[in-house]
């Protein structure tokens, strides 16, 4: 088999909440991704750079900033690590009305927001995006 075929897509994943990123990461690895985090800007475009397999996607979670601004966070970790401007960047909205519960916003070519209604529609998402 090819070598490239075997290894797992990588999702960095930028999570503040101590309790969220480790499940988070496990769900993540238990639907077949490898998984690296960061806390900080910094940090995140420095592991994007060093890590042998870089990032198939960037996974956000919206914390305390508007959406624009964690897309914005986004970019700037695309850019800094000089991944490819086609990889997907998607933000986990926290605040939102049951209105937009369970909808995927596509906000450009490789950007999504996604308002989740469970862990089901974050895994369909990722695999529509970044197939394992």
């Amino acid at each position: 088999m090819n070598q490239k075929k075997d290894r797992l897509p990588t999702i960095l994943i930028f999570e503040l909440d101590d309790d969220t990123r480790p499940l988070l990461k496990y769900n993540l690895s238990i639907w077949g991704y490898h998984v690296i985090e960061a806390l900080q800007e910094e940090d995140a475009i420095a592991l994007a750079r060093g890590v042998r397999d870089r990032p198939s996607l960037i996974l956000i979670n919206q914390f305390d900033m508007p959406i624009d601004e964690v897309i914005n966070l986004g970019r700037r970790i695309c850019q800094g690590a000089e991944l490819l401007n086609t990889t997907p960047i998607v933000v986990m909205a926290e605040r939102y009305g049951s209105d937009m519960e369970g909808k995927d916003v596509k906000i450009s070519e490789s950007e999504y927001v996604t308002y989740l209604e469970d862990g089901e529609q974050l895994m369909n998402l990722l695999y529509r995006l970044c197939a394992v």
